[in-house]
């Protein structure tokens, strides 16, 4: 399973149950977020270019922050800290660049 992002066409490998935002981290990619990571802040909002389908559902907590940001909840928008994938998938989120 991999996710490509853009604008830079990084490749990650998520592990099973991995956040898209802790795959970034884990290779040595800055992923832009102010709380690290706790789904608090929202800056780590992506969006889903190609494989919707193959992303977790939007939990109780992602649906929040989507509601705060004025996103609809169709799986375009997702929080990069709260989006485990399950299949290949593209994103776009500008700002993600090796530390």
């Amino acid at each position: 399973m991999t996710v490509i992002v853009r604008p830079g066409m990084l490749r990650l490998e998520p592990q099973p149950g991995e956040t898209v935002f802790a795959a970034a981290q884990r290779v040595g990619y800055r992923w832009p977020t102010v709380c690290g990571g706790q789904g608090s802040c929202r800056t780590c909002v992506m969006v889903v270019d190609d494989g919707r389908e193959n992303c977790s559902a939007i939990g109780d907590w992602e649906a929040e922050g989507l509601d705060a940001l004025r996103q609809p909840r169709d799986g375009v928008h997702r929080l990069a800290c709260q989006t485990r994938v399950h299949g290949d998938v593209v994103v776009t989120k500008r700002g993600v660049r090796p530390e």
